[in-house]
């Protein structure tokens, strides 16, 4: 198998539990909406305690999925002080585009 086959592999099974999805849901409306502070950082960036209360899950489950979204590459988290904030990676979006986008 390719590495970008096993790539792929690793991305679709990071996508395949529904609690990611709602994740990768929240923190891309989230980064739409982002305002930059005066040193360019992000006013309104995904907390990861937020994803409790919008999931309304345990903080050991949300996690677990934070941490195989990271793992997967298709999230960058940030860690300030006891909290993570989270991202979007849209790269490996654009991968999961180009070989979908291939099959029509």
């Amino acid at each position: 198998m390719t590495k970008k086959i096993q790539n792929l592999s690793l991305l679709f099974k990071a996508l395949s539990d529904k609690n990611r999805l709602k994740i990768l849901s929240y923190v891309q409306k989230r980064d739409l909406k982002c305002k930059l502070d005066q040193k360019g950082k992000c006013e309104d960036q995904t907390c990861i305690k937020d994803l409790q209360k919008h999931l309304k899950i345990s903080m050991p489950t949300v996690s677990h999925h934070v941490k195989e979204l990271s793992a997967s590459g298709l999230i960058v988290t940030k860690k300030q002080g006891q909290w993570s904030y989270l991202r979007i990676n849209s790269k490996h979006f654009e991968e999961i585009n180009t070989f979908i986008s291939s099959f029509y």
